[in-house]
């Protein structure tokens, strides 16, 4: 039996596997003397080429810790905890193994701004990404028809959902009015209630709870943009400047950060925080906590955005525009180099009329603004009534849903991200160009004047028509035109897209 025993001991670990940017959660049992939430605990990790990352963990509840880790290259890995509290101190492991993650989103890895060119995204894998953003506050807080949206978002294309940390209630829907209401919600981020909040404490099954959404995002291939505060939902925050606000920073920053998908803003509403210093200080405070480098940015907060010495620690622009929409996008591209997200610019009402938001629009306006944002040279944010707040009903289907989708399965294809606007080249529609090989005209009335005079040798084009994607070819040539669009399309607006040929 000695003999047995001692072979056993003397037998490896079985290797822990994480697939690369996946997650996994070491998790250790220990009762803190204290508050729990200020215990600390922190996985060093190292890894293939002198890889290092140091990444926080965090109280699970019931005297559980947790450290998410995301492994960011294949191969092997060790980790080291260390923590004031002794029992969660020095705890090691030399079995972890990264290998190659068989999901073709998963494996494509955090979001990065591109640096060869700035005003467009790609994936840690260098692949392309092309934002086609969605807005559901309310999204972790709706029961099972959380799932009914995210696989309506991932069947029509759209690849990013802003979320709120928390919302409590609207002020045009206050209440639970019916049962399509969730505000107030049922959990609460942290212990007591909205109304009377121990702030001191987290509430660990809420997070749970949100844990939850952020898988099904994640398998979906979808990014979470987590709005971290929100200023007009009636939330009772910790106080400024406060421990308590601190301690909430860090515990959602070391919670989700191990998720691939996530991409941090600071608040809803960001022009909402008046003390820069406190938005710039609790944003580096993300940034320094962040093991994975995430992409930061703020919502519509103007000032801050525009300030050099403040946006230093931002990475892409994230604006709501209802008028001009080419023009704000413009000067935002021309003051910095970097990608440009209009996440606000309509409201399509819903289907069920419920009492909502005081602003709509039908889904054809809300489609012609995504397409004017588009062909800015930004990206855009699709707003529905019956899910972008507290009102939530997913069904039926919200008729601009799949219209709006067509806006990435035109431009997508193309190298959009060399692309340029270039209106200059055309009257009866905005344009992007890439001289001489490839345009996109978006043509809202019947006619278009294109100069095409740059293309070097022959080409291809067709009229797309942006309500149902009807496609018609016409033919072009190096020269400056006059083009009218099919009549078949009625009212529909159409976008010309010009390929030179292969060859050409």
């Amino acid at each position: 039996m000695r003999l047995i025993c001692m072979m056993l001991l003397a037998l490896p670990l079985a290797a822990v596997e994480i697939p690369r940017y996946g997650t996994h959660d070491f998790s250790f049992n220990a009762a803190a003397a204290g508050n729990p939430f200020d215990g600390g605990l922190t996985g060093l990790f190292e890894g293939p080429g002198g890889l290092r990352l140091s990444v926080p963990g965090f109280y699970d509840g019931s005297n559980t810790w947790r450290i998410r880790f995301s492994p960011t290259a294949e191969g092997k890995w060790t980790m080291r905890t260390s923590s004031p509290l002794a029992a969660l101190d020095g705890k090691t492991d030399a079995s972890i193994v990264c290998i190659a993650n068989p999901h073709p989103q998963i494996r494509r890895g955090g979001l990065r701004v591109d640096p060869a060119h700035p005003h467009h995204f790609i994936r840690e894998d260098g692949s392309r990404h092309f934002l086609l953003g969605y807005e559901s506050d309310w999204l972790w807080g709706v029961g099972e028809d959380m799932h009914t949206l995210i696989n309506q978002m991932a069947a029509r294309g759209f690849n990013h959902v802003l979320v709120n940390i928390y919302g409590h209630d609207t002020s045009w829907s206050p209440g639970k009015k019916h049962q399509y209401d969730f505000g107030p919600p049922a959990v609460f981020p942290w212990e007591g209630t909205n109304a009377a909040p121990d702030h001191s404490r987290l509430n660990p099954a809420f997070f749970q709870h949100y844990d939850s959404m952020m898988r099904a995002l994640r398998d979906k291939g979808i990014v979470a943009h987590i709005m971290l505060k929100v200023y007009n939902k009636k939330v009772n925050w910790p106080a400024k400047w406060s421990a308590d606000e601190e301690r909430y920073f860090r515990y959602v920053t070391a919670r989700y950060q191990g998720f691939q998908n996530v991409v941090w803003d600071f608040a809803k509403e960001s022009f909402n925080e008046k003390d820069e210093r406190l938005q710039s200080r609790l944003t580096d405070l993300v940034r320094s906590a962040d093991a994975y480098h995430r992409l930061f940015t703020a919502h519509d907060d103007d000032l801050y955005s525009w300030d050099g010495g403040l946006n230093r620690n931002l990475d892409f622009r994230t604006d709501q525009q209802h008028t001009d929409f080419a023009e704000s996008i413009a000067f935002e591209r021309a003051m910095r180099k970097w990608p440009v997200v209009n996440s606000e610019f309509g409201y399509e009402r819903g289907v069920d009329k419920f009492p909502t938001y005081r602003t709509e629009h039908d889904w054809e306006e809300q489609l012609r603004r995504g397409y004017l944002v588009y062909f800015a040279g930004g990206y855009g944010v699709y707003y529905y009534h019956n899910t972008a707040w507290d009102v939530f009903k997913p069904e039926p289907e919200a008729p601009g849903m799949t219209r709006f989708e067509r806006i990435r399965k035109i431009l997508e294809p193309l190298p959009y991200w060399r692309m340029e606007p270039a209106n200059e080249l055309a009257f009866g529609g905005p344009c992007l160009a890439l001289r001489g090989e490839v345009y996109a005209f978006y043509v809202e009335g019947a006619r278009l004047t294109a100069n095409l005079s740059q293309l070097a040798g022959a080409a291809t084009a067709e009229w797309i028509n942006t309500w149902d994607g009807r496609q018609v070819p016409v033919k072009v040539g190096a020269s400056v035109m006059k083009l009218t669009k099919p009549e078949a399309f009625g009212k529909a607006p159409a976008v010309l897209v010009v390929r030179r040929s292969s060859g050409g």
